[in-house]
């Protein structure tokens, strides 16, 4: 399996970045252009483990992941690496996002969808 990029979708009012499958731990499988008129964001892989890392100037990542709330989950904590086959949130306004692979299991299948709450 190789290294791919997530491609960019856009969906109405809405963008989705589609297909990012890494290998290594660290590989970036989802990198946005600019996203700040979008302020909801739900990540999902279908294999593997992620990570969710912001940059509010459009260079500089934090080095700490997002905390994402798991979607399915009874209770609302936090979690900073994702699990396969569930949907994740992250709601706030950054300049660019980049998904990381968490760990040496594959990631396959993962999409971004960016929103804007309201419209």
């Amino acid at each position: 399996m190789a290294l791919v990029l997530a491609t960019a979708d856009q969906q109405g009012n809405d963008l989705r970045f589609v297909g990012g499958t890494g290998v290594n731990a660290n590989d970036v499988v989802v990198q946005t252009a600019d996203v700040a008129r979008y302020d909801t964001f739900l990540l999902m892989t279908t294999a593997g483990a992620s990570q969710v890392l912001a940059s509010l100037d459009g260079t500089n990542y934090a080095t700490a992941p997002l905390s994402l709330t798991d979607m399915g989950a009874i209770t609302s904590d936090p979690v900073i690496v994702t699990a396969a086959n569930r949907i994740y949130r992250v709601r706030g306004t950054f300049s660019k996002i980049r998904v990381t692979q968490n760990g040496a299991t594959a990631i396959t299948g993962a999409t971004l969808m960016c929103s804007k709450t309201g419209g």
